[in-house]
């Protein structure tokens, strides 16, 4: 369970590079001006040197992979309609279907071909239900045969004690004809309709297990674990009585769909304001006066015009900004506009920059802001007469006037001092824990692999740290012959070092780098040091960047930080066993780390924490804290087996320094009148109540600003999020994207402009910062609350009396159930998930990039014994072609097939128990799956063999990781592996100890607004 890794693809290939080009960045500068904001100044991001991720070892080599697909199949548009009356709630078989008509009826409404209409129902009276559950196995991954290169031997100076220096201390809208699927329901049982209660037959019946359905071949195991209480997702279930006849046919529910692989052309504005692609699409996108959607996107793209139309709808206003995304490279880059020393034009008022949506009168000497409506004077140099139309004639020729995103060359009244260097200080583990696990010989060799990828450009600086029970710093000046030891014994009161003597030029220093990271493996082999200062070590590492200009602190750990200032002590460590009690461990130890990373942020120092451990808790609740305000990263390597996690911990540093980032970024949005920014929801600090201030910021980093009405809004919304950054290169920078959004008094219409995919990023935030100290049952009842008041609203207020025994579901919103159940079954609020692991979900959700959400909620499945066979049909120069996703439940698996279920962050290989054994033997290198084994404590890892099959597996692994961008590490899992539980929880149509099914989800949903239905009508 790990943030993402590194992906080449990700960068497009030299000569595809646009003439503006993405700086390689380098420096930082204080924020300065009346709202600071900034980032890197370019086309799209530059190529690094190196392309591709890579493995280390003797049985691996480095592949370059070529541009990504970006993103999965678009969901088609239209209607979705079918018999959901074929598959029993109860156990019953499956049935043959009855089919519906095609054909949309009034409003966009598919009836079916029988008249007959179900009888409205009442809910029935509850009953107990339970889920077994299942002991938690933490999710492992890895490649085999990797292995770090060998070091040679370098000398060590003599070590010394650092001595320490001197100095103190919103009425209903008419009905709209808006597109929705229908989904026919199972009618409640009459007892119940009536107001008795169910007979102890139909109870009995209700309660009967879950038998396989027609057409299975592969049944999931079972887990032997006491029941967990009844509640949160599983209560509505629980409290409805099932009629032992119900059914529904499953194939007719809705599912994310495949689209063709030609990427469509999505132009951002001139287009009456469709919604934009689903993230998971492939698009290109043309900047016609609206940011990319890659960069900025909105929940609504029809904004209600005032709070009570919003408040009517039950849905969220809010914007996900992610302002360094990657391009597709057929994407329109993002251009630089220059205008000198005077710097670029903005309303006298309200500060907003110039952008597309201003509007110039006067032939062109004046101009209307289009945020406060104030009218400014056109500075001489840049009049230029307008059209009819009032467009400026020049409009096309300038970045500013025709581009939702651009960047502006800061001038020097946004640089209080000139812009900072770029500082990488790498603070290492040296206990036993990190000696004994490899995760030391593991991090020196990453560390010194990617030295030469750092970017900045000759200006890069670098230093390096150790700690056990003290720490230790390296002088690395350029005058020595070796490097040389600085011991800090005193870990309570902690003092600093001059960073002039620890942090020093790359350029100058680099054999001495590389030869020290070669060193500290064997210097520290026969330790005995079990426990270490994390806070100590941090605290000073933090100090020494302090006395510079900031940088990026690089924290590798494997031990709980016992010793020293903010020591720590193990709480409990295990998963919770009762979703009804409060997430107390989620709630940091104290307040120390979050202090230390306050400071590090108001100093410019960012914090990335990489966690490589093999099985005991680090009480993450507490140390996240230090990534948090400093809008670092969190990574998490637990169990940490190397070899095998060696490549996934590499590619995550390199990807880490490779990215395209800003340093000391300022950020904030702007509103046009009758919207205010409410809050916003990421990894930041705020020193200001305008602001929101982040020492680093890179491409995967996204930041949601929840709106709020405080007046009625004009005919279009106007949003514009600038960021005042400081580029890897030393230079200002202010990156500006705008979106201008239409208006509606209709709620159909607020209804058809729903963005699904911003939605369920923005709600994956709202339940992680609920967690801690809450419980898991009120966060999935808050999922399904929001989710059942969203239908409710769109089923009253925007549809013709349907049947009542239909679930009606908008079509932008019609896989909103989908994503509510997979956002509850993931480890954030499953039982099972350690107290670490599901920190580590709830930091990464909550800066999480909208392209990586969703795949984390409904994962991949893809039958790899299909592939395999097209794969050797097709010549080997082709590239891979990755079909559709399977659906996500077991009754699509074969007992002789081989399946891929991934995330983006991990993979998991399922072999079924009969698969053929040539298969086994081309792929795993035996001959029988028995005969594959492996060590207590260790993943079976997958060999590369010499074989078409084997290099036919690895081209489609390959693809796979391409596409997600990311280097996702792979773990093989057999039948009767005590870890296959791993893969079965990737499948979310099931039930299991997570929650209920997809089918039950659904009646549950639908049964919850019948009762609203009836209650509305009885009051």
């Amino acid at each position: 369970m790990r943030p993402n890794g590194f992906g080449g693809a990700h960068f497009r290939p030299p000569s595809a590079q646009p003439a503006l080009a993405y700086p390689r960045q380098d420096s930082s500068a204080e924020q300065a001006g009346p709202d600071l904001l900034s980032p890197p100044g370019s086309a799209g991001p530059q190529l690094p040197v190196q392309n591709g991720w890579h493995a280390s070892g003797s049985n691996s080599t480095a592949r370059a992979l070529g541009p990504p697909q970006f993103g999965a199949p678009r969901l088609p548009a239209g209607h979705l309609a079918g018999d959901l009356n074929n598959l029993s709630l109860n156990g019953g078989p499956a049935q043959s279907s009855s089919y519906y008509s095609q054909a949309p009826i009034g409003g966009g409404e598919y009836v079916p071909k029988s008249s007959k209409q179900q009888q409205t129902a009442a809910p029935p009276p509850p009953r107990q239900a339970g889920a077994p559950g299942q002991a938690p196995v933490q999710p492992r991954a890895g490649l085999g045969g990797r292995g770090p290169p060998a070091f040679g031997k370098p000398a060590l100076g003599q070590s010394q004690v650092a001595p320490r220096p001197p100095g103190p201390g919103r009425p209903a809208s008419p009905a709209s004809p808006n597109k929705y699927a229908s989904i026919p329901m199972p009618a409640s049982p009459s007892p119940t309709t009536s107001g008795r209660p169910a007979t102890s037959s139909q109870q009995q019946a209700a309660q009967m297990p879950l038998p396989p359905s027609q057409g299975r071949t592969l049944a999931p195991p079972s887990f032997s674990r006491p029941p967990p209480p009844t509640s949160g997702l599983n209560r509505p279930v629980s409290q409805m009585h099932q009629a032992p006849s119900s059914k529904i046919d499953p194939t007719q529910v809705p599912r994310p769909s495949a689209k063709g692989d030609a990427p469509e052309e999505y132009r951002t504005s001139g287009n009456q304001y469709p919604n934009p692609p689903t993230t998971q699409a492939r698009f290109v996108v043309r900047d016609t006066g609206n940011a990319n959607p890659r960069f900025m996107r909105c929940t609504l793209s029809m904004v209600p015009y005032s709070s009570d139309l919003l408040k009517q709808s039950a849905m969220p206003l809010a914007v996900v900004v992610q302002p360094f995304a990657l391009l597709d490279p057929a994407d329109d880059p993002t251009q630089t506009v220059d205008f000198g020393e005077s710097g670029p034009i903005r309303c006298t008022q309200c500060k907003a920059y110039m952008n597309p949506h201003m509007h110039f009168v006067d032939r062109g000497r004046k101009f209307k802001c289009c945020f406060c409506g104030t009218s400014n004077a056109t500075p001489v140099d840049y009049i230029c007469n307008t059209g009819v139309d009032g467009r400026r004639h020049d409009a096309n020729d300038r970045a500013e006037l025709c581009r939702g995103s651009v960047d502006f060359v800061a001038s020097k009244e946004y640089m209080v001092r000139p812009p900072m260097p770029f500082v990488h200080f790498f603070l290492i583990d040296v206990s036993y824990n990190a000696v004994t696990s490899g995760a030391l010989q593991a991090t020196c060799s990453g560390v010194a692999r990617v030295l030469n990828d750092l970017q900045g450009n000759g200006s890069v600086q670098i230093g390096i740290a150790t700690f056990d029970t003290s720490v230790h710093f390296y002088t690395l000046s350029a005058s020595q012959s070796q490097a040389h030891m600085l011991v800090m014994p005193d870990i309570e009161d902690v003092y600093s070092l001059s960073s002039a003597s620890v942090v020093v030029p790359l350029q100058d220093s680099h054999h001495l780098a590389s030869s020290l990271l070669e060193s500290i493996p064997k210097m520290f082999s026969q330790t005995q040091h079990a426990d270490a200062c994390v806070g100590a070590a941090v605290q000073a590492s933090i100090d020494t960047l302090k006395e510079g200009l900031g940088g990026k602190l690089h924290v590798f750990m494997s031990s709980l930080p016992k010793l020293g200032l903010h020591g720590l002590t193990p709480r409990h460590a295990g998963p919770a066993t009762d979703n009804q009690q409060k997430q107390m461990v989620l709630l940091p130890a104290h307040k120390g780390y979050q202090q230390m990373a306050e400071d590090a942020a108001e100093h410019q120092v960012s914090i990335d924490l990489f966690v490589v451990t093999r099985s005991q808790s680090v009480e993450l609740a507490s140390l996240a804290q230090l990534c948090e305000p400093t809008a670092g990263q969190l990574y998490h390597y637990c169990p940490f087996v190397s070899p095998s996690d060696d490549d996934q911990l590499y590619n995550d540093l390199r990807w880490n320094v490779q990215q395209p980032q800003g340093l000391e970024a300022v950020a904030r949005m702007r509103c046009s009148s009758g919207l205010v920014v409410d809050r916003y929801l990421g990894s930041f600090h705020r020193r200001t109540a305008t602001d929101i201030d982040l020492p680093a910021i890179n491409a995967d980093q996204s930041i949601a600003v929840q709106l709020r009405h405080d007046d009625k809004l004009d005919k279009e919304a106007f949003l514009q999020f600038v960021v005042l950054y400081t580029t890897t290169q030393g230079e200002r920078r202010i990156r500006v994207h705008n979106l201008a959004l239409p208006t509606t008094q209709l709620l159909g219409q607020v209804f058809k402009g729903a963005d699904l995919d911003t939605q369920t990023n923005l709600s994956a935030r709202r339940v992680c910062r609920d967690i801690p100290g809450g419980t898991l049952a009120s966060c999935q009842d808050q999922l399904l609350r929001q989710c059942i008041n969203q239908l409710f609203s769109y089923r009253k207020n925007c549809t013709t009396a349907p049947s009542s025994g239909q679930l009606i579901l908008p079509e932008a919103l019609k896989l909103l159930p989908f994503y509510s159940l997979g956002l509850s079954k993931s480890p954030c609020l499953r039982l099972a998930t350690m107290p670490d692991v599901r920190v580590v979900w709830m930091h990464r959700f909550l800066s999480l990039s909208l392209s990586k959400t969703l795949p984390l909620l409904v994962p991949r499945l893809l039958p790899l014994h299909r592939m395999l066979q097209q794969q050797q049909q097709h010549s080997g120069s082709e590239p891979v072609q990755l079909p559709p996703s399977l659906s996500l439940s077991s009754e699509k698996l074969q007992e002789d097939g081989i399946y891929l279920a991934e995330n983006g962050y991990d993979g998991y290989i399922y072999f079924a128990q009969q698969v053929n054994p040539q298969l086994v033997r081309a792929l795993l290198g035996v001959d029988a799956l028995e005969a594959y084994a492996h060590a207590p404590g260790m993943p079976l890892m997958l060999p590369v063999l010499d074989n078409p099959l084997s290099q036919a597996l690895h081209a489609i692994l390959d693809a796979v990781r391409q596409h997600r961008c990311a280097f996702m590490s792979i773990r093989v899992l057999k039948r009767g592996d005590p870890a296959e539980i791993l893969f079965y929880n990737c499948l979310v149509e099931d039930k299991n100890p997570a929650g209920m099914s997809y089918i039950e989800f659904l009646c549950a949903v639908h049964r919850q607004i019948q009762s609203m239905f009836k209650a509305l009508y009885e009051s």
